[in-house]
């Protein structure tokens, strides 16, 4: 018997990407949950979108990425959105905003949205229009190979957890885990600015081999938490998320050997990290982000300054 992850009445969100994204949704075949004309407003948005991102890249085509760049890495429901969000208000650098994650294409050429907060769908945390987001959603609607693919469609978590042990290849041996459409929104982001950047995604940390490679003078943010309350965490999460978006119902089994899989490239993924860029490495136990938080961010900020020799 199979335990759908998907239990809600009402129809999936739409999350509007260009071309790539769009294909892989249509190799799924016929939705089992979808609202009227769901496909014909995917491929308009498709459409639209590759016309914009190609304005946009051309808009961004002298920009230079700052050379300090900042990722906070480590397992979904670690505390990254938390400290993300605290070392913005601390320091005032730049990060990615959520309207701007889920306009990637477009949110150079036009006025930005009216502010509105809402909840997120996993908890009782809040998103502003304007509040740090994860650039992985922006990632997602670009058509990079993103695990967050799994939020359309769960059936396909097999598959998407390649994505998860891409580290363990050798770099030249295949294409870059992110593409120059990624590095292109980055650039719109810190368009007229030369502040830092501070980027947070977990599935940052699955890409963390070439991400040092790429950004030789990046830093990384690493929290950590215990194996039973981040997984007990994720699936929530997850099921949330998929509840929300996806387009099929999913397997709770699945998700549930994806999750295993995730921790196991994370721990391996923090034993590497700290035997091969050890100076560049800063861990931090999700209970101090949750209970010093700020004297965690001076700490952190002194260490970014001053990195480990």
């Amino acid at each position: 018997m199979t335990l759908s992850i998907c239990s809600s009445i009402n129809p999936p969100v739409p999350l509007l990407g260009g071309q790539a994204l769009l294909r892989w949704i249509d190799d799924g075949g016929a939705f089992h949950r979808s609202s009227v004309l769901h496909r014909q407003r995917l491929q308009w948005a498709a459409f639209w979108f590759e016309r914009h991102l190609k304005l946009t890249a051309n808009r961004c085509a002298a920009t230079d990425l700052p050379t300090k760049l900042i990722f906070i890495l480590g397992l979904w429901r670690s505390g990254t959105t938390v400290l993300h969000s605290a070392l913005k208000e601390a320091t005032g650098w730049e990060t990615p905003q959520t309207w701007q994650c889920f306009r990637p294409a477009s949110f150079l050429l036009t006025t930005p949205p009216r502010e509105s907060v809402t909840s997120r769908p996993m908890d009782e945390g809040r998103i502003g229009t304007f509040t740090p987001q994860e650039d992985e959603f922006a990632a997602l609607l670009l058509g990079e190979d993103s695990v967050y693919r799994a939020f359309i469609d769960p059936r396909r978590l097999t598959e998407l957890a390649s994505l998860l042990r891409q580290w363990q290849e050798p770099l030249s041996s295949g294409p870059s885990p992110l593409s120059a459409n990624w590095e292109g929104f980055l650039k719109g982001v810190c368009r007229g600015t030369k502040n830092p950047l501070i980027l947070k995604s977990p599935n940052h940390t699955y890409r963390l081999p070439w991400l040092a490679k790429r950004f030789p003078a990046g830093q990384f943010i690493w929290l950590t938490r215990s194996k039973q309350d981040v997984l007990a965490s994720n699936l929530t999460m997850w099921a949330a998320m998929i509840d929300r978006y996806s387009l099929w119902r999913g397997d709770l089994r699945m998700l549930e050997k994806f999750l295993e899989c995730a921790i196991l490239n994370h721990d391996e993924l923090l034993d590497w990290g700290e035997k091969t860029i050890p100076d560049r490495i800063h861990i931090v136990p999700f209970e101090r982000v949750m209970q010093d938080r700020a004297t965690l961010v001076s700490e952190l900020l002194s260490s970014l300054d001053h990195p480990k020799s």
